[in-house]
């Protein structure tokens, strides 16, 4: 009895240390499921010290879950497990460690910055040309085409991923899949390249406000400090015209008897006279100061660089404080071009040559529909107006609460978008019909590779 007694006692704690480990191999189970989880959200004390620690509590406490015997504890877990675990580490060295990660102050916050990473030179200055290049009216229909199968879906997945997993593109490639972390790295790549050029065109417009500062602008005549000899300036050619008999040639006022004695006349009817608008030798000469080739370097620009550390330095005082101090600049930064681009389209419209310009806009010309290249670049050009794949959307969205509708973002941004275009259109083609007209050529050979460059003209 006595020994059968003692096999029964052995048999039961056995089974009890049986059981305790399959209640502590549970117990772990349920921790590491939990671990990196925002699984409470009351506002109790204990609930905000839930919050707070998050595994760490868990593993110093009890787990408190269902009690009820016919209720499967797995089930219960898996309900209560937020969806962020599937992109949160499972190292232990991570338990106990606070992840304090700062949030937009406002949704309207987030929706601003947004709206300023997505309008950019993309909208103002390609856009315009590429219109001005596939047909008018007609390209906005491929572009609007391509807004609904590339440019929403993938604006919305962006959004969308880095809300759910509050990562960076650099971590969140590596906890979705370890193969694509290089796709991470190379959309920081491509954002440092794109700050780098676009902080130079910063540094340019703080110069040129500087400059705008002056009763006169510099570059409104030729000067002979930087004009070349293609400079052509329409304010003394008008003034010499308004002499009898005089012409304007090579930034000189011939007036009828030493026109006709030079051979003026036959100089300008037969001759691929090659003209410069004062602004651009003024920007080529003065402020860049180009050079024959890339083999010579020139000398430093310092007005340039005293605006580049100025556009710098904006920069960085902007990011500074994260989140907190770009959310109040982005008020600025993203409403100051629309006031712009409204103040220019009303000094456009007043402009000779205004209505040809907007008229060349709207009129679609629909045969151009049947190039191939006219499709790829409004593909191209959701790419350049979304920003799509270049990391931004990801690390905006990352500061984005988990339960923020970012399919309703995504769409109010979308359409501002293509908004902005269309009337940036209207304001660009203003100024071509202006210069079209003080040209005296057609409005299809102003522009030369989106920007008004350096015109060829056969005078009559």
């Amino acid at each position: 009895m006595s020994s059968h007694g003692t096999n029964d006692s052995h048999s039961r704690r056995t089974q009890e240390e049986r059981n305790g480990d399959e209640i502590i191999d549970d117990n772990e189970a349920q921790v590491d499921l939990l671990r990196g989880t925002e699984k409470y959200h009351h506002e109790s004390d204990s609930e905000k010290n839930k919050n707070k620690w998050g595994v760490a509590y868990y593993k110093g406490n009890d787990y408190a879950g269902p009690q009820d015997d016919d209720i499967n504890p797995n089930e219960s877990l898996v309900q209560e497990v937020s969806s962020t675990a599937v992109l949160t580490p499972l190292d232990d060295d991570l338990v106990g460690e606070e992840d304090e990660r700062d949030n937009w102050s406002g949704r309207l916050d987030f929706l601003m910055y947004l709206l300023g990473y997505s309008v950019g030179l993309g909208n103002v200055w390609r856009f315009p040309y590429l219109a001005y290049s596939n047909g008018g009216g007609a390209f906005v229909f491929p572009f609007i085409l391509m807004l609904f199968l590339l440019g929403i879906p993938l604006m919305f997945l962006e959004l969308a991923f880095g809300q759910f997993a509050a990562l960076g593109p650099a971590a969140i490639f590596d906890r979705f899949c370890p193969l694509f972390t290089g796709l991470g790295y190379g959309m920081i790549a491509i954002s440092g390249m794109v700050a780098l050029y676009y902080t130079v065109i910063i540094g340019w417009c703080i110069l040129y406000l500087f400059i705008s500062f002056t009763a006169v602008l510099p570059w409104e005549d030729c000067h002979p400090d930087w004009a070349t000899q293609y400079c052509y300036s329409y304010s003394a050619a008008d003034a010499c015209s308004a002499v009898n008999g005089s012409i304007y040639f090579n930034q000189t006022c011939y007036n009828a008897t030493s026109a006709i004695e030079g051979g003026i006349h036959h100089l300008l009817n037969t001759t691929h006279a090659e003209r410069h608008a004062p602004a651009q030798d003024y920007f080529e000469v003065e402020i860049l100061g180009l050079s024959s080739g890339i083999e010579v370097i020139g000398n430093v620009r310092w007005k340039v660089i005293l605006c580049l550390a100025a556009a710098w330095t904006l920069t960085f005082l902007a990011l500074g404080k994260g989140v907190k101090s770009t959310g109040k600049v982005v008020y600025f930064t993203a409403l100051f071009p629309y006031l712009v681009l409204c103040i220019l389209f009303f000094r456009g419209v007043t402009l000779p040559g205004a209505m040809d310009g907007v008229l060349y806009y709207i009129t679609p010309r629909f045969e151009k529909l049947t190039d191939a290249k006219v499709w790829s670049d409004a593909a191209a050009q959701i790419f350049f107006a979304l920003s799509p794949a270049w990391g931004g959307l990801i690390t905006l969205s990352s500061y984005n609460k988990f339960h923020n509708n970012c399919l309703k973002d995504s769409l109010i941004v979308s359409f501002g978008n293509i908004c902005t275009s269309l009337f940036a259109g209207f304001v660009i083609f203003c100024i071509i019909g202006y210069l079209a007209k003080e040209l005296d050529m057609p409005i299809d050979k102003v522009v030369d590779e989106g920007a008004v460059n350096k015109v060829d003209i056969w005078n009559d």
